[in-house]
């Protein structure tokens, strides 16, 4: 495999150009990405953001997911921010800078990406350098699930090692003296980054943006092979999605019973969606979290709108098959 070219500089007015931050929020399935991005979006007013969102899989669900009333949003779809030629999120990049009107840009990997990839683009790519400079890797952390993770997982220790900022969060789910042993065992991994406790992804944003926290010096001394383009990402390969639609509405009753019986038999890490419920107005939002999981109510239906669900599941050898049959069962 060839290693990446040098793109061309995109089309920017001089007047226009000024070096814009970004921030790469990372961290392992469910662990609080997108809700950290919907805070940021929601309570910072100091910048204008542009936001690249990468799916896992075919249907688009974390883009949907967050509240761009004023903001730009890129989706890139089947994890390709962390392949190792990157040439979607370059794009997507030069896409948005030719658009304007952005002065921070924040990019949600994957939950089984390795953030090493994304973070060597604003590295090895100079034509890069005069628009964007990486301001910081913050990887979100679940306090509860994470030694479970790393256990299963390489990648969701190499998420912490390359983290600038560490968003230790749920930490309400867990007593005082596991939040200290999670606090060490990341210091373990890396003991440079910045670790903030909290609930619900919420924190003084002021410790997570334009701070200046990336150091390519301190990536390579945690990671060696860090700016090698040909190492290939550590995605892991038994990790899949799967994803549906539906057109018809769900027994919602029929619906809790079937998740819940499919995280206790099989290895579900997140499951999320939007769910089109008989007999309601209003869409209904399903998040997932290993056997945990909450389904609440979102806007109301639009006039015209088809009244489409849509899941993704991402776990380990999961039977696609047996899902959508089980779903299917669901139908009201």
């Amino acid at each position: 495999m060839s290693q990446t070219t040098n793109p061309p500089a995109p089309a920017v007015a001089a007047s226009k150009r000024r070096v814009i931050p970004v921030s790469i929020l990372t961290g392992f399935l469910g662990a609080g990405k997108t809700t950290l991005l919907n805070h940021i979006l929601r309570e910072q007013s100091e910048y204008k953001f542009a936001v690249i969102v990468n799916e896992v899989g075919k249907v688009g669900i974390d883009g949907a997911l967050v509240e761009n009333q004023r903001d730009e949003v890129v989706e890139l779809s089947n994890g390709c921010v962390c392949c190792t030629v990157r040439k979607d999120l370059v794009l997507g990049i030069q896409k948005l800078l030719k658009r304007g009107g952005f002065d921070y840009l924040l990019i949600e990997t994957t939950g089984i990406a390795d953030p090493g990839p994304v973070a060597q683009t604003f590295v090895n790519i100079p034509a890069l350098q005069q628009f964007v400079q990486l301001d910081g890797i913050i990887t979100v952390v679940d306090a509860e699930q994470i030694f479970r993770q790393m256990k299963e997982t390489d990648v969701a220790g190499a998420q912490i090692a390359l983290a600038d900022t560490i968003l230790l969060n749920k930490t309400d789910l867990v007593d005082e003296n596991h939040a200290k042993q999670v606090t060490q065992r990341i210091r373990a991994i890396n003991p440079h980054c910045a670790i903030i406790r909290s609930q619900q992804s919420k924190v003084n944003l002021k410790l997570l943006l334009d701070v200046h926290a990336f150091d390519v010096d301190q990536k390579l001394a945690v990671d060696p092979a860090f700016l090698d383009e040909l190492r290939g990402d550590r995605t892991h390969a038994d990790i899949a999605s799967c994803a549906f639609e539906f057109d018809q509405p769900f027994d919602v009753e029929k619906f809790e019973a079937f998740v819940q019986l499919l995280t206790e038999r099989e290895k579900v890490y997140r499951s999320k969606g939007f769910l089109a419920v008989a007999g309601h107005n209003h869409r209904a939002i399903f998040h997932g979290v290993n056997n945990r999981f909450h389904i609440f109510w979102d806007r109301p239906w639009r006039a015209g709108e088809t009244r489409r669900s849509q899941f993704v599941f991402i776990g380990k050898k999961l039977d696609e098959a047996k899902i959508e049959k089980g779903l299917r069962a669901c139908l009201g």
